[in-house]
């Protein structure tokens, strides 16, 4: 069976106005894979299949672009109509501890037992459900997980937020879609490095690993999203593919 994945959320650092920050839904044989969750996604992600219908989720890295949104499941799994859902989450080491601190103290167990947290690192290899999941390291301020997931000959790879980096280059090989921070315009350089990348430098990373097509996703509200796409087709001369909100792709 494919997997299909649509777009929760594509904006980075923060919401457009018609953009919500970083999540994706992975779906092969009726299991769903969450991941990131960042802000305003949740109300994308509802529109796609009830919370409690997500089987996983994975926390690429403790931004709250990336996260913010992990609040508002809590609650909606927590208070679920048909009673308390758990959801297992795997995300960089202490990020349960982390996240909880914005959490009244009387509330850390039930968020504790709604989100059950384990640690996951690059180099770690993930049985969820149907799908094998690769953990890489991308390279950004924070500890960053960059996933390569796999399916019945399909891969789906995602950068998270990352530099420019070999590691990326590996996770995407040979991937059906390679979804790429593409933040920043080549124009407006020159950028801090090890945060994000370009246009550009997604089209090069697709076009080193051999992906079949990128995914253009994370990009900064005040750039262009098909000016960013474009930059990454002088790089890349597979199919290049703009992110928008609830956009669907099956593989």
């Amino acid at each position: 069976m494919s997997l299909q994945v649509t777009v929760l959320g594509c904006s980075g650092t923060h919401p457009a106005p018609d953009r919500m920050c970083s999540s994706y839904l992975v779906q092969t044989e009726g299991y769903n894979l969450l991941l990131d969750c960042g802000n305003g996604s949740l109300a994308n992600l509802q529109r796609v299949c009830d919370v409690a219908e997500v089987d996983a989720m994975i926390i690429s890295h403790l931004h709250p672009d990336h996260f913010a949104d992990l609040y508002g499941l809590y609650y909606a799994l927590r208070f679920h109509r048909d009673g308390p859902r758990w959801l297992p989450v795997y995300a960089p080491t202490g990020s349960a501890a982390y996240i909880a601190q914005l959490l009244r103290t009387d509330a850390t167990s039930s968020f504790a037992r709604s989100c059950t947290f384990a640690d996951a690192r690059p180099g770690d290899v993930l049985s969820l459900g149907p799908l094998r999941v690769e953990l890489f390291a991308a390279s950004h301020p924070v500890e960053t997980l960059a996933p390569r997931i796999e399916h019945d000959g399909r891969v789906v790879a995602y950068s998270a937020d990352s530099g420019p980096t070999t590691q990326l280059v590996d996770c995407a090989r040979d991937a059906d879609l390679f979804m790429c921070d593409s933040s920043w315009l080549e124009r407006a350089g020159p950028h801090h490095e090890g945060v994000h990348m370009t246009g550009f430098q997604a089209g090069q990373h697709a076009a080193k690993a051999g992906a079949r097509r990128l995914l253009v996703t994370h990009v900064w509200p005040a750039n262009d999203p098909d000016e960013v796409g474009a930059e990454a087709a002088r790089a890349y001369d597979g199919e290049v593919l703009v992110a928008r909100d609830r956009q669907e792709i099956a593989l």
